[in-house]
């Protein structure tokens, strides 16, 4: 019997056979052409992950009207010209045996005019706290173009041989949910008021929908099952939402989800929420409606988390989206016994949905082929055309994945690191208390480098005589970067020259991770800018152990770069924490007990800190890629003994080097 027993069991929706249990939710993906039809970035895509065993995909999500386009780079689903590239999407993915649903829906007023040229529609003119847009009050004939455009695009699907549609309804605030729930929905007609009046448009949305479809072709609903807002939709109105709508008898399945944008991030959930946190929520859903299919959702990127939660039996079929953003291929290994080759989801936000906000093309952080499959994909790696042997010098994040892919190519690669333990500033990262699971990515790349026969030599300071006497074709330097010594202005980003930064109590993070220095009682934490998770997380974790810690950023907040879904969990947990925040500060002098600042242009003095963690700007650590310049064949520098960047460039340029030689 294998593990995977309910995971891998067939099922069939409606009057379509599905051969597995696993989903991929709607997603943007940014990969429209300008036009607003789909293109051959959408077919290499959605291909990659048919071609990995998924049982079902879910294309996200064509707007239903004009008004409707929830980025600059996403699908247009209202005009005919969109069915080619539809058919091109669904015959690949149908070629690997995989179903195909197109999601039809409309962004309401969580999305910018910016991207329409028109205004923004909403049930009322209450803006989204997380674009700020004001929106127009919808009239009834706009009311009436919205049942239209749905119906009309769901044809569009079913003309371009998708198997199915789903409506993007009862969840997160988008236009069809804000007028379900009262939080978004001020309205005093028959649209406004009573759950009924409130459902008035999403039921004749489905009725639409389902007439125009037929009987026969797959139509399934996205619900809300918590809005998690003030004043929005609790767990029992989404059940007795579930039961009016499978009473109607227009969908087939419902997915169950949670959260507005008014939410603490749960929208697209990071690794500061649990696995699983909506399963509950989808438990309760089929309580309600037992007769329905349900699908999970929300952290389910863990295959024996989703195996118990079908093996409950309180859900159908689980969404593992990010997990086959990051590995496309997980469906196959499963099924071929091979779980230690699962590429796992850290849930980091950082190349998929982050990029939204970017109006970027989506990626991974672990996956580099996500979203470059034409080029990076299944079945891409070229073997080496000529025996080579290949020395990658640093085993952080940048190095290790050079050293894979190179192997993969059947190269001769050594792995130097100068440290007994592999992992470079992601191994410290993963050593703070809610980042663990950037750990995976470490497991992964040590699993595929050793599996793929890397010589992996730890505790070896490699110089470039050392190197050299290697004899290697081609040396790839991925040392890395060290902390600095000194700062980054926040008015000119020059230099900060600042008295007493060499003081004995001024450590840096890796001091504190790694070296396990001493800390006072008093701690001050110091972001130059870097502005994303390091000062916040080390100011954290030092306040969870007791310490009376002050956070100094010069940017406008702390964790001013991270993404906007992990703003929304990580900023609250800030505020509400013991932590002494002061944006905009320069630190300007540091002596014994006292730090020095320049805070919005005004001076001050820190008393009563014993201890000060920079926590910013890195260095470039790259003296052997000098020393070693027009003394090799090929010779690559990556990551951040390039540049200090984060840990998606540095995976990405690993992946880009080994390729190249």
């Amino acid at each position: 019997m294998s593990t995977y027993e309910h995971l891998l069991s067939p099922i069939t929706v409606g009057n379509v056979p599905i051969r597995n249990r696993v989903m991929m939710t709607s997603h943007v993906t940014n990969f429209a052409a300008d036009d607003g039809t789909a293109s051959d970035r959408h077919v290499a895509y959605y291909g990659d992950r048919a071609k990995g065993g998924i049982g079902l995909i879910v294309m996200g999500f064509p707007g239903v009207h004009e008004t409707s386009r929830n980025n600059a780079r996403e699908v247009d689903g209202f005009t005919d010209a969109v069915i080619p590239g539809l058919s091109r999407i669904a015959d690949e993915v149908h070629r690997h045996g995989t179903k195909m649903f197109m999601q039809l829906g409309h962004s309401g007023r969580q999305q910018n005019g910016l991207w329409t040229k028109r205004e923004v529609w909403g049930p009322s003119a209450i803006p989204c706290p997380a674009v700020g847009e004001m929106p127009k009050a919808m009239e009834l004939e706009d009311i009436d173009a919205i049942v239209e455009g749905h119906a009309a695009t769901a044809v569009r699907a079913k003309q371009a041989g998708m198997d199915g549609v789903e409506i993007h309804s009862g969840y997160g605030g988008y236009l069809l949910s804000s007028f379900v729930s009262p939080y978004m929905n001020r309205r005093e007609d028959e649209y406004g008021g009573s759950l009924e009046n409130r459902t008035r448009l999403l039921h004749r949305t489905l009725e639409a929908v389902r007439a125009a479809v037929g009987p026969d072709f797959v139509v399934g609903i996205q619900v809300q099952g918590h809005d998690y807002s003030p004043g929005g939709i609790e767990l029992p109105e989404a059940q007795e939402i579930a039961r009016r709508i499978a009473a109607s008898e227009t969908v087939d399945y419902m997915v169950v989800k949670a959260s507005t944008y008014g939410s603490d991030g749960q929208n697209i959930p990071d690794m500061q929420h649990p696995r699983g946190l909506w399963l509950g929520l989808a438990t309760s859903i089929k309580e309600a409606v037992p007769a329905m299919p349900i699908f999970a959702v929300g952290r389910l990127n863990d295959p024996e988390i989703a195996e118990q939660a079908l093996r409950s039996g309180h859900v159908d079929m689980v969404a593992m989206t990010r997990q086959h953003i990051s590995d496309p291929e997980t469906v196959n290994k499963l099924i071929a016994d091979r779980r230690e080759d699962v590429r796992g989801c850290i849930a980091c936000n950082q190349g998929c949905i982050d990029m939204l906000f970017k109006a970027a093309p989506i990626t991974c952080v672990h996956n580099p082929a996500a979203g470059n499959e034409r080029q990076l994909g299944i079945g891409t790696l070229a073997p080496a055309a000529n025996a080579k042997r290949v020395v990658v010098i640093g085993g952080g994040p940048a190095g290790l994945k050079a050293a894979e892919v190179a192997a993969r190519r059947g190269l001769d690669v050594t792995l130097l690191e100068r440290r007994n333990q592999l992992g470079g500033q992601l191994r410290l990262a993963a050593s703070v208390a809610g980042r663990e699971e950037l750990g995976e990515t470490i497991r992964w790349l040590r699993h595929s480098a050793e599996q793929h026969g890397v010589d992996v030599r730890v505790g070896v300071d490699a110089d470039a005589d050392a190197v050299l006497a290697l004899e290697p074709d081609a040396v790839v330097v991925a040392t890395g970067s060290a902390p600095r010594r000194e700062l980054i202005g926040n008015k000119s980003f020059g230099i900060w020259e600042v008295p007493g930064l060499d003081s004995e109590h001024v450590i840096s993070v890796w001091n504190l991770l790694e070296d396990d220095a001493p800390v006072g009682d008093s701690v001050l934490v110091v972001d130059d800018g870097e502005g994303s998770w390091k000062s916040a997380s080390v100011a954290l974790q030092l306040a969870g152990r007791g310490h009376r810690v002050k956070l100094a950023t010069t940017l406008p907040y702390v964790g001013a770069k991270l993404g906007a879904f992990t703003q929304q969990k990580l900023l609250p947990r800030l505020f509400s924490s013991e932590i002494e925040l002061h944006p905009f500060t320069n630190v300007v002098g540091v002596e014994p007990g006292l730090v020095h600042v320049s805070s919005a242009g005004a001076s001050k003095t820190l008393d009563g800190v014993e201890t000060v963690v920079l926590a910013g700007w890195h260095a470039p650590v790259a003296d052997v890629y000098f020393d070693l310049k027009d003394r090799v064949g090929q010779l690559e520098r990556i990551g951040d003994a390039l540049a200090s960047r984060t840990m998606l460039e540095a995976i990405h340029e690993g992946e880009r080097a080994a390729r190249a030689i």
